[in-house]
């Protein structure tokens, strides 16, 4: 081999083995080749969203120092990142569609959110100084709603999280629009279950028992304060009476107590199912709706700005 042959072999042994190292530094970095961990994803997307944060600011700064309106960039940029977070709701509604998994797209609205606080800081610096709620009807409205969308998409964030996981624990889940058919399939096997009786002394015992507390009980929805903080007191304090009833009656008897204690269980579970599925599903109506009335309102604020940056 030649002295020019060996110099160019060396040469390609060299790029070869500095292309390795840097495909395996990129590869320790971002996961790649294998399948990334959930906080693998959540350090390679928090860094995304750092850097993209950062050219904002940067690129804002430019033009800030060159008197250009820089708010106009972070304006519209604000408006397209709001568009791309609606686009989710839109997702859920036709999940025939080749788009993408859903949880895919949940990343993508999350740390879009994200990027969006970060951009809207830049957008209004007076949030800085403590300014939270701009001045004027338009703009104070429009940011209150901004920071109303942003608070209830990580209370979203956290209850998607804990709620689906209480839900686990309580047993056989049932849907939404179900409960009440479970409810009410309750209610007649109790009262099957006290028609049952043939002892005088159980009767008159259970059925006034039936008649003043579990009726009432069982024929009512939750109050509006357990669907805000569903408790187990209710549930424990029928238990308690029905406990108090097995002085008066035979084994027989206490046995129907047993099967109704256990029916009274079961509609305490449904109530406290109710209460989660039906915080959950309020919040995506109300975080849906804040969203689309954000965009629209955004829309409006940016085509009077642009109006006033030209004049």
């Amino acid at each position: 081999m030649s002295v020019v042959e060996r110099r160019h072999s060396g040469a390609v042994s060299i790029t070869q083995r500095c292309k390795t190292a840097a495909s395996g530094i990129v590869g320790r970095v971002t996961g790649a080749g294998r399948a990334y961990s959930f906080r693998r994803r959540r350090v390679v997307a928090c860094g995304v969203v750092a850097v993209s944060l950062a050219l904002a600011a940067l690129l804002a700064s430019g033009m800030h120092a060159a008197l250009l309106h820089s708010g106009v960039m972070t304006g519209w940029m604000l408006i397209g990142c709001l568009f791309l977070l609606v686009l989710i709701g839109v997702r859920r509604r036709i999940p025939v569609l080749p788009l993408g998994t859903m949880s895919v797209w949940t990343q993508v609205h999350i740390y879009t959110g994200l990027f969006a606080v970060g951009v809207f800081l830049l957008h209004v610096p007076a949030i800085l100084h403590g300014r939270l709620i701009a001045t004027g009807y338009l703009e104070g409205t429009l940011s209150g709603l901004f920071w109303f969308v942003s608070a209830s998409g990580v209370y979203g964030l956290i209850a998607s999280r804990r709620i689906p996981w209480r839900l686990t624990n309580v047993g056989e889940q049932v849907r939404l629009d179900q409960i009440a058919w479970y409810r009410e399939q309750i209610s007649r096997s109790v009262s099957d279950e006290v028609q049952s009786l043939t002892n005088p002394a159980a009767i008159s015992v259970i059925g006034e028992f039936h008649r003043r507390y579990l009726s009432r009980y069982l024929s009512g929805k939750p109050s509006w304060l357990y669907l805000i903080y569903p408790t187990s007191v209710r549930r424990r304090r029928v238990l308690a009476g029905l406990v108090e009833l097995n002085r008066y009656l035979d084994e027989e008897d206490c046995r129907v107590c047993g099967r109704i204690a256990a029916l009274v269980r079961r509609r305490d579970d449904l109530d406290y199912q109710y209460a989660l599925q039906l915080r959950l599903r309020v919040w995506v109506m109300l975080h849906s709706a804040a969203s689309v009335a954000l965009l629209v309102m955004a829309i409006i604020h940016g085509i009077l700005a642009m109006r006033f940056v030209e004049s």
